[in-house]
């Protein structure tokens, strides 16, 4: 049974603080579970601003078994219109996302933006102090597991990836590794205090396969924790008109995502909680989350949040659509450039409150198995 569980996806959710078995208490909510509508800031202005189609938030620019030894094939990624992508050579060829600079920007970006989500935290499960082993699964550019062993300096702390495209400075107990998550676990079972994923939504196509090999890897009272967005841009206050750009990168993803048999809509279809109720996990928490996209609420809090988020998707909106748009739905990429001009407009519009819903999910291995 998962605890402040909300009632429909598009609710966040709104809750006292939690306490775990153990009786730690956890701090107040993370700034984006709120309940109800967000608050517009009835001071903004709207701005018309140049537009370049090309134009990044920030002006940055174009610039088979589980654990895999790194040697030059996995270096030798795909390439979609001069776009890089994971290697095939793990098994690996219908993931969305590039692995290309531009792209790792991005998630240098995301990272901190997801940060501020938690309200400025790294997690919120309800870890015991003493730590010892740490994994976290589609680490990234790893940032995450850089600064979780900053924070642990005497937990060991690993990433995986299937690209290496972590920096090689890194905290002395921190270390990264090729891994396809989808194959068998090869860590040792019962190893891990806590195993950590985000945004892999998309990558997945058996959850409850993935928790379990989670489950098996974790020490009995280890948590596991998974923060995953749906690609369903939504507003409370009618100010997301039926033929937005927004409502074009749902149905991209939504259509895309069947054709490849993964699922963006995790939220919508409870997917993280039954997964790890059948994996075997108690004491299930949710989180819902609202991300404002841009700088429209009042909250100050949630005025950031939604900045970075922005920040975030301009720094490489064609990365994000590109091989949805082209390679699994036949599109041409002179319709995509159209649809990105029109995407940038609204989304730098302040008169829209578009916020995308995002949940956090953690829950334990039991002390007993």
């Amino acid at each position: 049974m998962a605890n402040n569980e909300t009632t429909g996806p598009a609710a966040a959710a709104e809750a006292p603080a939690t306490t775990s078995p153990g009786g730690t208490s956890l701090a107040q909510e993370p700034p984006g579970v709120i309940e109800g509508t967000i608050e517009a800031d009835p001071h903004q202005e709207e701005e018309e601003e140049e537009f370049d189609d090309a134009d990044s938030a920030l002006g940055g620019g174009d610039n088979a078994s589980s654990t895999a030894s790194l040697t030059e094939s996995i270096l030798e990624y795909r390439t979609l219109n001069g776009r890089t992508f994971h290697s095939s050579r793990l098994g690996v060829d219908n993931y969305w996302g590039p692995n290309d600079e531009r792209q790792n920007e991005a998630m240098d970006m995301n990272h901190h933006f997801m940060t501020l989500c938690l309200g400025g935290k790294l997690f919120l499960s309800p870890l015991k102090d003493n730590i010892q082993k740490v994994l976290d699964v589609g680490t990234g550019t790893g940032l995450w597991a850089i600064d979780m062993a900053d924070e642990h300096p005497n937990c060991e702390v690993i990433g995986t990836d299937l690209s290496p495209i972590q920096p090689s400075w890194c905290p002395p107990n921190v270390k990264f590794e090729i891994d396809d998550a989808q194959q068998q676990w090869t860590f040792a079972p019962n190893s891990f205090d806590f195993i950590h994923m985000r945004y892999i939504v998309g990558g997945i196509t058996d959850w409850t396969a993935l928790f379990k090999e989670a489950y098996a890897a974790l020490k009995p009272g280890g948590w596991v924790e998974n923060f995953e967005p749906e690609a369903d841009y939504r507003s409370d206050d009618g100010t997301l008109k039926p033929d937005s750009a927004f409502y074009v990168w749902r149905d991209l993803f939504d259509q895309g995502g069947k054709k490849l048999g993964v699922s963006f809509t995790l939220i919508t279809d409870n997917t993280q909680i039954k997964a790890l109720e059948e994996a075997g996990f108690i004491n299930i928490t949710v989180k819902d989350i609202k991300v404002p996209v841009g700088s429209w609420p009042a909250d100050p809090k949630l005025k950031e949040i939604g900045q970075w988020f922005q920040y975030t998707l301009e720094q490489d909106l064609e990365g994000y659509v590109m091989f949805m748009w082209t390679k699994v739905l036949g599109r041409s990429l002179e319709e995509m450039h159209v649809f990105l001009a029109a995407f940038r407009r609204e989304m730098r519009s302040k008169s829209n409150h578009v916020y995308l819903p995002q949940r956090l999910v953690y829950a334990q291995k039991p002390e007993t198995a």
